[in-house]
């Protein structure tokens, strides 16, 4: 009997775990478009800071635009749009007054070095890179709110 209140119990946590996780990856900015769109979706938390990063083919990118009636256009010999979002943990609260600089490292070791544009609409941070290779890529970023910085990085895969 125990053994099967245990189990339901961790199935119930999985399903509201997964449940939550979900909608996080296939939204930008907190809007539905209607039809699900390929993002790939990645948080860390650093010293007080949840940095969200989201990545978009540059197709699904412009499906995006077109839908939210804006006007932007991907950059020409880019592939990818990386979107990054700071939140205050304590506060919930968008942190939307940073320095961002984003570096991505091909699977053969080049970088890629830009200044992440602050889209005051969206509450974020993006810019477009190009990921021709498949493979792993380190994808870091340098942030400074007031006289403070940070870092913060992830992995990400083209299959």
């Amino acid at each position: 009997m125990k053994k099967l209140a245990l189990i339901l119990v961790m199935s119930v946590s999985g399903l509201s775990l997964f449940s939550s996780l979900s909608p996080a990856q296939h939204s930008h900015g907190g809007m539905s478009m209607g039809t699900p769109m390929k993002m790939d979706t990645k948080e860390v938390l650093v010293e007080g800071v949840k940095v969200t990063f989201q990545i978009m083919a540059n197709e699904e990118h412009r499906k995006m635009l077109k839908d939210m009636k804006m006007k932007e256009d991907v950059d020409p010999g880019t592939t990818h749009n990386f979107t990054v979002t700071l939140k205050d943990e304590k506060t919930q609260r968008e942190i939307t007054n940073a320095e961002v600089n984003m570096k991505v490292i091909d699977p053969k070791g080049k970088d890629q070095i830009k200044p992440l544009k602050n889209d005051e609409m969206m509450k974020s941070y993006d810019a477009y890179f190009n990921l021709t290779d498949k493979g792993k890529y380190q994808v870091m970023i340098l942030f400074k709110i007031g006289e403070q910085k940070r870092t913060a990085g992830i992995y990400y895969e083209i299959k």
